[in-house]
């Protein structure tokens, strides 16, 4: 199936084109505790942190929490969205990608810069989702919602300095402590993660939680820390066992959450990463290229390729299973009309003539029009295609794969008339299309791709010889 040409990247959702650029910024569902005045001087800088935090220092830096507001690719569709909306699209965008800079009122646009302008803030507002932005979070504010689900940066930020967290015996030396059960849950991510669009009757642009939420890992009390906050191996026995990490028998993941502390029966890690390879070290920040590591890791444990060979007169029929064995939510998630998950399915015969091939990039870094994606395709409310997210409606096709689901493509292809031949399927991950990299980004930049899965065999007709599922 042909799929229209990705041009916008989506980084925040939308709000009506009514709403102009002299207003003032309003953090939508984002509030202060109390309705106090927020300024920068009353959260702590990263840095500040690490003098007794350094193992969530060093999880943190270089993620995408920390570049969440530097990111070019955010910055220019934020400043597209601000340009063709007269501003509409400030405050949902904001709002997690740079809550404190959003609730102190410290963000600047400067229709000047960039190919669509650009945004600046200052301090710890432009760490992006620090410490403090998580850790200030004292309640949700999901009854606010339009939606009656968490969304929209539906947040509730303190500025009385208390820390909030995991541990209820918490003594900390330089800042007072404080209880939140919030913070245990996938209910503080989703606050987030669920993006809606209130143009279009809160459609649901983004719905990572809600994909969790209807998941087996979600009744098995699976949070989204339990993958996202552990290294890679402890996540793949989480999805494996179906456990909490708390469940599992030798995690080794004990230690002290801040020096001096007790130790704890689980500290977890603060790199929260998912599947973005790309954009840390394309900007070259500290601890960048770990991250981007750390993610190719978890791309390549998450899904499994099954296959089946099929014979009938001479004619042979490929059918290729895309398992979602480890991921907690659909394959792909988060922006699932931009991301890519597609596969590549190669046929040759002995002699290395092609009898079939599907999903190889072309030169251009695109996709061929045939290949399989699997992945949402967004329209406009009169159903035209579309991936500017201040104009998406809704999805007519949902393509991605749900946790612990799967699904089968069939390929069609003639067989050799003699002598074996290989097959070799392949499960391919980016995040987002190269036109959305030639679109909004003023240098020239190659998305890469991570290899997630593949899948080498040798057939003497419909007869298994070999099987080779290394990278």
């Amino acid at each position: 199936m042909k799929r229209p040409t990705l041009l916008t990247l989506l980084l925040c959702a939308a709000l009506p084109a009514a709403a102009s650029t002299t207003q003032p910024f309003a953090p939508s569902y984002l509030t202060v505790k109390d309705g106090a005045e927020a300024e920068l001087k009353h959260f702590s800088s990263p840095e500040g942190c690490k003098r007794c935090h350094p193992r969530q220092y060093a999880g943190w830096q270089g993620s995408m929490h920390s570049i969440a507001f530097i990111d070019p690719v955010y910055q220019a569709e934020a400043a597209l969205g601000t340009k063709e909306t007269d501003g509409a699209t400030h405050n949902l965008c904001k709002g997690c990608h740079t809550a404190i800079g959003t609730v102190s009122e410290n963000i600047s646009y400067d229709a000047s810069t960039g190919k669509f302008g650009g945004f600046t803030t200052q301090g710890v507002a432009e760490r992006g989702v620090s410490c403090d932005t998580c850790h200030s979070v004292s309640a949700t504010n999901i009854a606010q919602t339009e939606m009656g689900e968490h969304g929209n940066a539906s947040l509730e930020l303190a500025t009385d300095r208390i820390k909030r967290g995991p541990f209820d015996d918490a003594k900390a030396r330089g800042h007072k402590t404080e209880y939140s059960e919030l913070h245990t849950r996938s209910e503080f991510c989703a606050n987030c993660h669920n993006v809606f669009n209130p143009v279009h009757g809160n459609f649901p642009l983004e719905h990572t939680y809600e994909e969790w939420k209807n998941s087996d890992y979600a009744k098995a009390e699976i949070q989204c820390q339990d993958c996202h906050m552990v290294p890679v191996e402890v996540a793949v026995r989480v999805a494996d066992e179906m456990k909490p990490v708390k469940a599992l028998e030798q995690h080794r993941l004990s230690g002290q959450a801040a020096r001096g502390g007790p130790v704890r029966s689980v500290v977890h890690d603060h790199g929260f990463v998912g599947g973005n390879a790309v954009l840390a070290p394309l900007l070259g920040v500290e601890g960048g290229e770990a991250h981007a590591q750390e993610a190719t890791k978890r791309l390549q444990t998450v899904a499994e390729l099954e296959t089946a060979l099929v014979e009938a007169d001479g004619k042979a029929q490929l059918n290729v299973t895309v398992h979602n064995r480890r991921a907690g939510h659909d394959l792909p998630t988060s922006l699932s009309f931009i991301r890519q998950v597609w596969l590549e399915v190669v046929i040759e015969d002995a002699q290395g003539n092609t009898l079939l091939r599907s999903g190889t990039l072309n030169a251009d870094n695109s996709l061929p029009a045939d290949t399989v994606v699997f992945q949402d395709t967004a329209v406009d409310a009169d159903g035209k295609p579309e991936h500017k997210p201040w104009k998406i409606a809704r999805f007519s096709v949902e393509n991605s794969i749900p946790a612990k689901g799967s699904k089968t493509v069939e390929y069609g292809f003639t067989l050799p008339a003699e002598g074996h031949y290989t097959v070799t399927t392949t499960l391919h991950y980016r995040s987002f299309d190269q036109s959305v990299a030639d679109y909004l980004l003023t240098d020239s930049v190659t998305v890469p791709s991570v290899t997630m899965n593949r899948l080498t065999q040798r057939f003497e007709g419909t007869r298994l010889i070999s099987s080779d599922n290394s990278l």
